[in-house]
């Protein structure tokens, strides 16, 4: 090895320990405490494709991504209020509804498809494909400085919300808000990683 590529080890193995305790410092950052700056169109295709690092039989892309612009949030808000009052909420309830197509700078539609029939993959290796694409999609951003939160909630149950932003056997499966985080991110509870990994022990 050369002194060159000597030198080159240590400072690769130094990046990557610094990215390893940068995201053991992510934290689902709620709504009310992300700022401006929103990710950028590009920002949020750099994810995306290191979204496409999670495993995936067969390569069938059970996700994708769709961004809520600012000049489409009043549509969206326009959803929400008519799907709070189809499920009979008061006035002021509505109007709150309405409201959370504000939330955070920006706002990503996660959407799922899962293929009943696919030989060698089933149901729950594409969920698993899912969920390892959101968590690559949430630790990119937190690596660019962002914070973000995935909610759920009524409004994904809605039919004509569902209907918006489906093709044919999609489904909306969470909203993702994204920001700058205006206060230091912690814990809620103390970690213990022993607790979720052991050996086998061969019985």
């Amino acid at each position: 090895m050369s002194l060159t590529s000597a030198m080159h080890v240590p400072a690769i193995a130094d990046r990557a320990q610094d990215a390893l305790d940068f995201l053991g410092r992510r934290f689902s950052v709620g709504p009310k405490y992300l700022a401006y700056r929103a990710p950028t169109s590009s920002e949020l295709f750099q994810a995306a494709c290191i979204a496409l690092r999670a495993p995936d039989h067969r390569n069938l892309q059970p996700f994708r991504f769709i961004a809520v612009r600012d000049q489409q949030r009043e549509a969206l808000g326009a959803l929400f209020a008519a799907d709070a009052q189809q499920r009979g909420q008061t006035p002021e309830e509505i109007e709150r509804a309405r409201q959370r197509a504000n939330n955070g700078p920006a706002l990503v539609a996660l959407i799922g498809k899962i293929q009943v029939v696919t030989p060698g993959v089933p149901e729950h290796e594409q969920w698993l494909c899912i969920g390892a694409g959101l968590m690559n999609f949430l630790n990119a951003l937190h690596l660019m400085g962002y914070g973000a939160k995935t909610l759920s909630g009524a409004s994904i149950e809605s039919t004509d919300i569902q209907r918006a932003f489906c093709l044919e056997g999609e489904r909306l499966l969470a909203w993702i808000v994204i920001g700058t985080p205006n206060r230091t991110t912690h814990t809620k509870r103390m970690d213990d990683a022993s607790r979720i990994i052991s050996e086998w022990t061969g019985s």
